[in-house]
């Protein structure tokens, strides 16, 4: 088996007939213009025409890029199979197909066999998922998102795949972590995702690790300042040597690993380096002008109506309003469940600061309000709670998979919680019942649209349906 690396999140596995590459996202930028790849390409577009199979995780767009795969010549699209979990709404396969590609459902935690490849892919919280592979002797294990935050949870995955030979996952932060200046939060937030590769690495008890998924970097100037304490992929490899004792393995993109064979990471680590250097000390920042007003309503009129239209509006009057300080135009935009105003200055403490360009394009897009936790693009003045910006967004992004506010999300939601305050506490596995997602605790109450009874119910609410509580940064 031959690993032939693309770039961040992307590899192309080699074997027998079979060509198959994760995740590809070759060129662009993600999230509204706040993230670029580190490091330049070496795959092109026309080298699609020898590739067999994609396989998406999730549709993050630094994992499933949209103007990516339109780029692929459409005589090869017709020749290649994606590869996606199994959705309810089909969003991914349904687009995929609209380009002309040959589609395969994976089914949940079930091993299928394409040629002499066995793949097994299982989902994780809400939208992501992890792949496993067994071919010619040996087995990959790629994680690269996938949020586990108990041991039982990466134990389980190896109950499913057995060790794994090979582990490739992510190795830095890729959200908003903390406020400008708040070294101590990015630290910890670092050093959290090294206690994950440490818990994968105990529990799957790989002889590699390749580091993935993180090689990217905060480019616009509202979120550039992220970027000074991600782990760096050479403290990561001297981590995975020192502390868990395991080979890292360091491709830069146009590099090529052959499982098993000896691997020198220093001249992958060096070209790296370089590329640190140039995006972090010398960097060429992505800039956005304000929004009209005129616009921005115009978008808010047309989110709302959506809103309304779509979920329960009883449910939608409950939750609280949302309040935001747009910094490039000193204006406050008041948003709740029918609407949004604007007003001069500061006439109200906000939740959340951001520029007009991060609030437009939340507006614009079901998924903005993901978008904007992963690019990081706002600030949490002291004593603010930015929960209450983010639950309406995170209805929109929901609506956007075809789930809706209304009675039965939240009969769903109570059962998902109560399976999971379960699953924690030591239940392997309850019939029927989503194990995925963990739970949250209670939202603070507030003066709420249209009143403080209604504030009061919310939070008895909230407290039992965890969905409003946009605590990651996948919806």
């Amino acid at each position: 088996m031959l690993i032939r690396w693309v770039n961040h999140a992307s590899f192309l596995i080699e074997t027998g007939n079979i060509k198959l590459i994760c995740d590809p996202w070759i060129e662009g930028t993600a999230f509204n213009n706040s993230w670029r790849l580190l490091s330049p390409s070496k795959l092109s577009f026309d080298d699609f025409g020898s590739i067999t199979h994609i396989w998406f995780s999730h549709e993050h767009p630094d994992h499933f890029s949209p103007p990516n795969l339109k780029k692929i010549p459409e005589e090869y699209r017709r020749k290649i199979t994606v590869l996606f979990h199994w959705t309810e709404d089909k969003r991914v396969i349904g687009f995929c197909k609209q380009l002309g590609f040959q589609t395969r459902e994976l089914p949940d935690a079930r091993w299928v066999q394409i040629e002499n490849m066995e793949l097994i892919c299982g989902r994780n919280e809400a939208i992501d998922s992890w792949l496993g592979i067994r071919a010619d002797g040996w087995k990959l294990m790629n994680t690269n998102d996938c949020a586990f935050h108990a041991r039982r949870e990466v134990a389980r995955i190896e109950e499913l795949f057995g060790p794994a030979d090979v582990l490739l996952t992510q190795f830095s932060y890729a959200n908003w972590v903390g406020n400008r200046g708040d070294a101590a939060a990015h630290r910890r937030a670092a050093e959290k995702k090294l206690d994950e590769i440490r818990r994968q690495v105990e529990v799957l008890r790989p002889d590699w690790v390749v580091p993935s998924a993180s090689f990217v970097w905060f480019c616009h100037e509202e979120n550039h300042y992220i970027n000074e304490y991600m782990n760096r992929v050479s403290d990561v490899a001297a981590f995975c040597r020192q502390a868990l004792n395991v080979v890292p393995v360091v491709l830069y993109p146009g590099d090529a690993w052959e499982l098993g064979a000896p691997h020198l990471p220093d001249s992958a680590i060096e070209r790296y380096a370089a590329d640190y250097e140039r995006v972090f000390n010398h960097p060429a920042l992505d800039r956005s002008k304000p929004v009209p007003d005129a616009d921005l309503l115009a978008a808010a009129g047309k989110f709302f109506a959506g809103m309304q239209a779509k979920n329960n509006r009883i449910l939608l009057a409950l939750l609280p309003m949302g309040i935001a300080y747009l910094t490039d135009k000193d204006q406050t935009a008041i948003i709740h469940s029918t609407g949004m105003q604007l007003a001069p200055g500061r006439p109200l403490e906000p939740d959340v600061e951001m520029g007009s360009d991060a609030l437009f394009y939340c507006l614009r897009f079901g998924w903005g309000g993901d978008a904007l936790r992963s690019s990081g693009r706002f600030q949490i003045p002291a004593g603010a709670n930015p929960r209450h910006f983010f639950r309406i967004f995170r209805i929109a992004c929901l609506n956007t998979g075809e789930e809706y506010l209304d009675s039965k999300m939240v009969a769903r939601k109570v059962l998902d919680r109560a399976a999971n305050w379960a699953f924690r506490h030591g239940a392997r596995r309850i019939p029927g019942v989503n194990l995925r997602k963990r739970p949250f605790g209670l939202p603070e109450a507030r003066s709420l649209h249209p009143g403080r009874l209604a504030a009061v119910f919310a939070s008895v609410l909230w407290l039992l349906v965890d969905l409003l509580d946009p605590s990651g940064s996948s919806c």
